[in-house]
């Protein structure tokens, strides 16, 4: 949990870094023919409908990672006002009142302790409640990995489409040679060249930022959750030592 605090004030580095390359690869400019200055968006055009796709996995991927920031933060899943509250009332054991608490509230760790709550004087006591705890656990926790899976497809498919990208402008590179019997011009394949390598470019450049989010968010998830298990602990432990008595 310490490291996820520390990590958080690259986050504005780390978006800097993000917009700064993509803004150098949109404003970038080359020489086309005739000393001619070709933008970088025409250029973009050159990759074709698969170019647009990755541009348009890019935008998908921003807008996921900004939803995740929202939806995957200790205030969303681990509010400290509602656990200050629930210990509170089980200390005074208003477990009524912890369970009604729980239930309106959406929280990880308020689905978790909820269920616990409910298998209060059930036939195997802490028995019960723990592996019903265990389950719900496993169920969110299962529920906020999925929520990745859309943004690991795209840091997986958009490589990939670059490929693709890669060997359609091959292709016609290819195609034009045989159509010129070997005596294609430069000009003539550079289309096909450039939307091979262009292509590519982006791909990986969708691609390698997406997969750090991936990993960043996978193991922001496996901080909270393990924090959780020792809330979880200390706020049912006493359920435990009653059913010890």
């Amino acid at each position: 949990m310490k490291r996820i605090i520390k990590l958080r004030k690259y986050y504005p580095l780390l978006v800097a870094s993000i917009v700064v390359t993509w803004c150098s690869f949109a404003y970038a400019q080359d020489e086309g023919e005739g000393g001619a200055i070709v933008s970088m968006w025409e250029t973009i055009e050159t990759g074709g409908i698969i170019g647009y796709t990755i541009i348009l996995f890019s935008l998908v991927a921003a807008a996921l990672i900004f939803e995740h920031f929202m939806s995957i933060r200790r205030k969303t899943l681990l509010p400290v006002e509602f656990i200050e509250k629930i210990e509170e009332q089980l200390n005074t054991k208003q477990y009524a009142d912890a369970q009604e608490e729980c239930e309106n509230n959406k929280s990880f760790i308020a689905a978790v302790v909820s269920v616990g709550l409910g298998h209060i004087g059930s036939m195997f006591g802490f028995f019960d409640m723990q592996n019903a705890m265990q389950e719900v656990a496993e169920r969110e926790v299962g529920r906020l990995y999925r929520k990745l899976e859309y943004l690991s497809f795209i840091a997986v498919s958009a490589p990939m489409l670059g490929l693709l990208g890669t060997v359609t402008g091959m292709i016609g590179a290819f195609d034009t040679i045989s159509r010129t019997e070997g005596a294609a011009k430069p000009s003539q394949l550079a289309g096909d060249i450039s939307e091979a390598l262009i292509t590519t470019c982006m791909g990986l450049i969708v691609a390698i930022p997406t997969t750090f989010f991936v990993s960043f968010f996978r193991n922001r998830i496996d901080a909270y959750v393990s924090e959780a298990e020792s809330i979880v602990e200390k706020l049912m432990g006493r359920f435990r030592q009653q059913s010890g008595k």
